[in-house]
């Protein structure tokens, strides 16, 4: 749209310029034929075309001016559209990472590697397996209601979580759903105390350096700029990826706030 009114723009500049020479020497025509010599029409009349062919070159310079702008522009809104899919498209597949990890837990404790030297046993008779199952069950039962934005319940359901299995392979993950869910609420004080307390009860849990960057997130909001730069300097030295990067970012994020 804006590339049709320019050119618009330019095309009534270009017949505006043209009338004026039209008239000009049609005036002249009229007017000056009988006290000029013939000498003097063709000198003006020159001077005339002279002028109109100048007009000419100089519109047809700033459409050509125009145009290249509006191609740089298209190519720039082009450019952004496409990392902008890129952004979506990665966020969809870190969301469904995470679903996919979550439900798809084993028996092994938060955070370790899934390496072992130990000979794989088969426990599915075993009172722990079976335990581990039903913990296995309540957990995802706490987290679908996460996803379904009931997230009064959610809080509900993880605290009866982590009051039965308080130290079991899914509590730092219940720590962190339930810190994030009271960060979704505005509140701030409950979410740094999940996420303080999987720090200090699960230091080995994968979701360490997760809890780390959001509390780091909670002090920012909070001004509390030393606190914010400890943890996020802590997982920026510690931690590469994903995760390291959204560390110096906030620690960028401190910087600009002159702290």
């Amino acid at each position: 749209m804006q590339s049709k009114s320019l050119f618009k723009s330019v095309t009534f500049v270009t017949v505006f310029f043209a009338s004026i020479v039209g008239l000009s020497i049609a005036s002249f025509s009229a007017s000056a034929e009988s006290e000029l010599s013939l000498e003097q029409r063709i000198q003006h009349l020159e001077e005339l075309n002279q002028t109109r062919n100048k007009v000419q070159a100089d519109t047809s310079y700033q459409l050509s001016e125009l145009q290249r702008e509006v191609r740089l522009l298209t190519g720039q809104v082009e450019n952004n559209s496409f990392k902008l899919k890129q952004i979506q498209d990665r966020q969809r597949d870190l969301y469904r990472d995470i679903e996919s990890r979550l439900s798809g837990l084993s028996s092994q404790p938060a955070g370790s590697s899934g390496k072992t030297s130990k000979p794989v046993v088969n426990k599915s008779t075993t009172p722990a397996a079976k335990n581990n199952g039903e913990t296995r069950k309540k957990f995802e039962a706490a987290f679908a209601l996460v996803r379904n934005k009931d997230y009064k319940a959610a809080i509900s359901a993880f605290t009866a979580f982590l009051s039965q299995y308080p130290t079991s392979s899914y509590s730092a993950n219940a720590h962190f759903w339930m810190g994030q869910v009271y960060l979704v609420q505005g509140n701030l004080k409950d979410a740094e105390q999940q996420f303080t307390l999987l720090v200090s009860t699960f230091p080995d849990s994968s979701k360490v350096a997760a809890a780390k960057l959001k509390l780091g997130d909670i002090f920012v909001k909070q001004k509390k700029w030393a606190d914010a730069k400890r943890y996020y300097t802590d997982v920026a030295n510690n931690v590469t990826g994903a995760q390291g990067q959204l560390a110096r970012k906030g620690l960028d994020k401190v910087k600009k706030a002159e702290h």
